[in-house]
């Protein structure tokens, strides 16, 4: 069910344990992009086809073939390395809980089916 479908529990805690341990060292920058580069292979592994060599992040935020809980916490993640990296603004303490609150809100919710 493409509209109920989350990356396995597992891989959603792993990836929040790698981007904590940055984050507990002022690396805020660097756990949401972990959050945001590990997210674009969940998604490839999930759906095979979708994500391309080419794709960007707002390209994959907008994808329809997504549910939109998922796209939602892809585009918040999305948006915040994206100012990182391109706007040259640095993420806080505040920036990285949103990043990690929209993934973890995403991915750890109940009655979704893990790929």
């Amino acid at each position: 069910d493409a509209g109920q479908w989350a990356p396995a529990r597992e891989a959603a805690l792993a990836l929040l344990e790698d981007a904590d341990r940055l984050a507990a060292e002022g690396r805020f920058d660097e756990a949401a992009h972990l959050l945001l580069q590990r997210s674009v292979g969940q998604i490839g592994a999930a759906r095979p086809g979708l994500v391309e060599p080419s794709s960007t992040a707002r390209e994959l935020a907008a994808l329809p073939q997504l549910p939109g809980e998922a796209r939602a916490a892809f585009a918040t993640v999305a948006a915040l390395v994206e100012r990182s990296l391109f706007a040259l603004r640095r993420l806080s303490a505040e920036d990285w809980q949103t990043a990690r609150a929209a993934y973890a809100d995403f991915a750890l919710a109940e009655g979704r089916l893990a790929a």
